[in-house]
């Protein structure tokens, strides 16, 4: 008898982080009311890059003009770029993001949002992304910046490091 994996975690491809790493991800993303509401998943996990689907639904994501809301669009591009972020084995937040709405789409369907990193430095990481409709259309594009957040494991071991009386900087 085959096990049921629960619905966030059935159609992810995972390659080159563990399985448990794309997996804790996937079920952290299950714990955010907004990806929830919207109907945002986790398509495909890799090092550096990211793909989440959002299943449309007019009462979720339309606005009165009969076209998705720039804010669902917004919120896909925003959770996609982090977890292209986090999959470089840190936590993140978004520093700033900018997304070009390039076509209307109506809400039906399924929506697809592409991330990658461009640049990774120290504290600060880049991606690009791109998010597509089900026939491949071009919707919108963007460029993020994420700040890493330290692991707190991390942060105590520098704490303890620094000399008595705090930083000499």
């Amino acid at each position: 008898m085959r096990t049921q994996l629960p619905y966030f975690l059935e159609m992810i491809e995972i390659n080159g982080i563990s399985r448990e790493d794309g997996e804790r991800m996937a079920a952290f993303l299950k714990e955010m009311p907004i990806a929830d509401f919207l109907k945002i998943r986790i398509t495909k996990l890799e090092k550096g890059a990211c793909e989440c689907g959002m299943k449309l639904d007019p009462a979720r994501q339309g606005n009165p003009n009969g076209t998705v809301q720039g804010g669902a669009l917004s919120t896909l591009a925003d959770i996609t770029t982090s977890y292209a972020v986090a999959t470089l084995g840190t936590g993140t937040c978004t520093v700033r993001g900018s997304i070009d709405m390039l076509r209307g789409k109506v809400p039906v369907g399924y929506l697809v949002c592409r991330a990658e990193v461009v640049k990774a430095g120290g504290s600060l990481v880049w991606t690009d992304m791109k998010i597509r409709d089900e026939a491949g259309s071009l919707i919108a594009k963007g460029e993020y910046l994420n700040f890493r957040i330290p692991d707190p494991d991390e942060l105590r071991a520098r704490r303890d490091a620094e000399p008595e009386g705090g930083s000499s900087v």
